[in-house]
């Protein structure tokens, strides 16, 4: 049996071909094809927090805003403080509007009852009040919406409506009672929050 030179010389280099490209052009391309899917994923990524960064000076100026909006409502002020603010604005909406007040008076709250999961500390403290106005329908109402856009955190809500007892020479005059929540940042026993009080 003879062996065709020229053929086993073609044979032989066809093999060292295939092999060099089974073992080291495939794997090459393989990896370069896993680096070319890291590169685009990381671009991705990139492109993600350039555009983030782009909005962080917007997000931050409307974090100042909403912080300064927060201060002039006065969330944080101790409770004797919040009520002498709040008391103060009743009676200059009682001056303004031509009400009087008939009664400011604090409302007792019962204790929410102990349950055996841990409760989640409130974000705001209520401080319920109740307060009635006399005066028109018209001054009684502009005196409730001038109380609601006071610079206290509160929630209102009428308790009650009725005519007022009829006084010699006035108009009909009409009582409101008003159910009113004062917001505040609740108390915390830290030494800071200590020496604010």
């Amino acid at each position: 049996m003879m062996i065709d030179v020229q053929r086993a010389s073609v044979f032989a280099a066809l093999t060292i071909v295939l092999a060099g490209y089974v073992l080291l052009f495939r794997p090459l391309e393989t990896a370069v094809g896993e680096r070319d899917a890291e590169l685009d994923a990381a671009r991705t990524s990139l492109q993600q927090n350039l555009a983030l960064a782009r909005r962080i000076p917007a997000l931050e100026r409307d974090r100042v805003l909403l912080a300064e909006r927060l201060r002039h409502l006065h969330t944080s002020d101790p409770r004797a403080v919040t009520i002498e603010r709040f008391l103060r604005t009743v009676a200059g909406v009682s001056a303004h509007d031509a009400v009087a007040v008939e009664s400011v008076a604090a409302v007792i709250l019962q204790p929410q009852p102990v349950t055996g999961r841990v409760a989640q500390a409130p974000l705001l403290e209520d401080v319920p009040l109740d307060v009635t106005f006399r005066g028109s329908y018209a001054d009684v109402i502009r005196a409730a919406r001038d109380l609601n856009a006071a610079d206290a955190v509160a929630n209102i809500a009428l308790a009650s409506l009725g005519n007022a007892a009829q006084r010699p020479a006035l108009r009909p005059q009409i009582n409101a009672a008003f159910h009113v929540n004062l917001l505040r940042e609740p108390y915390d026993a830290s030494p800071s929050s200590a020496r604010a009080l």
